[in-house]
């Protein structure tokens, strides 16, 4: 007899909650490094921890109405699954109690409102049709397996967002540890003495469902704040690069533009003395002038830029048409201005790199002035399908770190100068347009 009781507690109680917790952290780890023999350690240790939950279960039958004990139990079970993923996955222990206080918040909370069904007379109706065992199976699994999708589509993507291995902060996951052991020792508590008193069992629920809850929104927090600090780390180094950049590219323009006016009296020279042809100088002239072609929009770092782009643009057979007001961008530092313009006719050369129409490689760029506002239009042709996740457009380069950062980084810039941002595109054509008041510097 004491066996068999033994049997039913691992059952239902101590087989169910290892298996959805398994099944919950391994998809919040699944993007983590594996440790070698993977399947072999996982396997291993599902016995180990099965075996380890009998002995539980044996020893629950003796304090099964001590409130305290069952909680512990509960917790080392919590603790021996931890132990599992560390054998094997390479991740830090705390990205592990991250994940395990995230998936016993999602089992808990399926449990607890199954537990509703049970305590309220549903269950116990609905096996009069198809047997208890069917029924409690059907409406425990079926409400756990309702809850994976969300919890996939909405959790697990965001915590893999943010990046789960940057996600860390020692006071949250203390509340939401603390939190967790509450509620377990609730669970303990209702464990015992649900039999006691039906509305006593539903207000405990329903306690322990709010302090899940509670923890998945101070855990999910985390990640939404860790992704955004990561975003404006990643952004911050762009404008680092892109300042950089600007000044290698300042330099280089003016070597050039030395260079090729040194070029010029020195062919003008060899023309003269007759040491090559009328033609041969026009022929060495025409490619000097690919280099020599100065853009002057009354902006430096504007210039520098698009003379930049022109020689790549040239060298691509991609046109690039420019009318540009630079005088009007005076109030822009020289790097936002850089940084701004750069990401803008970038994203605009690798669109136009990508068409096999030649006469599609156009890139148009206009900057100007209308009500005290600046109007800042650049418009390209575009080929395939563009993918986006939310606000933020998803990039074909094969680092997909790099996802949408030009964009975030245009847009930071432009909200910088008080201005607004729109990113249109449609029938093979995608046009940014931008609107900053003259006045709009910090």
């Amino acid at each position: 007899m004491k066996l068999d009781t033994a049997i039913t507690i691992f059952r239902y109680m101590y087989c169910p909650f290892i298996v959805e917790m398994l099944v919950l952290t391994v998809m919040l780890l699944y993007k983590q490094r594996r440790r070698r023999y993977f399947a072999m350690w996982l396997a291993t240790g599902i016995v180990m921890l099965a075996a380890a939950s009998f002995l539980l279960s044996c020893a629950a039958m003796y304090i099964i109405n001590i409130p305290i004990l069952g909680a512990l139990f509960y917790a080392a079970l919590f603790l021996m699954i931890l132990g599992l993923l560390k054998v094997c996955y390479k991740v830090p222990f705390r990205i592990l109690l991250f994940c395990g206080v995230s998936a016993y918040a999602i089992q808990n909370l399926s449990y607890r409102i199954g537990s509703i069904f049970e305590v309220t007379g549903v269950i116990w109706r609905f096996s009069a049709v198809v047997g208890y065992e069917a029924a409690n199976n059907i409406v425990f699994l079926g409400i756990f397996a309702a809850m994976l999708a969300p919890f996939r589509l909405f959790y697990v993507k965001r915590i893999n967002r943010a990046g789960i291995e940057n996600i860390y902060s020692r006071n949250i996951l203390t509340v939401s540890v603390f939190a967790l052991g509450i509620t377990i020792v609730l669970c303990g508590y209702a464990n015992a003495y649900w039999f006691m008193s039906a509305q006593l069992s539903i207000v405990n629920y329903c306690f322990a469902i709010i302090a899940n809850i509670f923890v998945l929104v101070i855990q999910s927090g985390m990640a939404e704040r860790t992704a955004l600090r990561t975003d404006a780390e990643r952004v911050r180094e762009l404008w680092q690069q892109d300042r950089r950049q600007y000044e290698m590219a300042k330099e280089n323009i003016e070597l050039i533009n030395i260079k090729c006016h040194d070029l010029k009296h020195k062919l003008r020279a060899l023309g003269t003395g007759g040491g090559a042809s009328a033609d041969e100088i026009k022929e060495m002239e025409k490619c000097i002038a690919i280099y020599d072609s100065k853009i002057n929009t009354g902006s430096k770092p504007l210039d520098v830029l698009l003379n930049e782009k022109s020689l790549l643009c040239n060298s691509n057979g991609i046109r690039l048409d420019c009318m540009a007001d630079g005088a009007l961008l005076s109030f822009m530092d020289e790097f936002d201005l850089y940084s701004l313009f750069g990401n803008m006719v970038s994203n605009a050369v690798e669109a136009a790199l990508k068409l096999d129409d030649p006469e599609k490689k156009i890139i148009t760029l206009t900057v100007s002035g209308s009500r005290g506002m600046v109007l800042i239009n650049c418009d390209n042709y575009y080929s395939g399908e563009i993918k986006r996740s939310g606000a933020n457009f998803v990039t074909d380069k094969p680092d997909d770190s790099e996802h949408g950062f030009g964009v975030k980084s245009m847009r930071l810039l432009v909200k910088k100068y008080g201005g607004t941002i729109s990113i249109d595109y449609g029938e093979g054509i995608f046009s940014v347009r931008v609107s900053l008041p003259v006045k709009g510097g910090e």
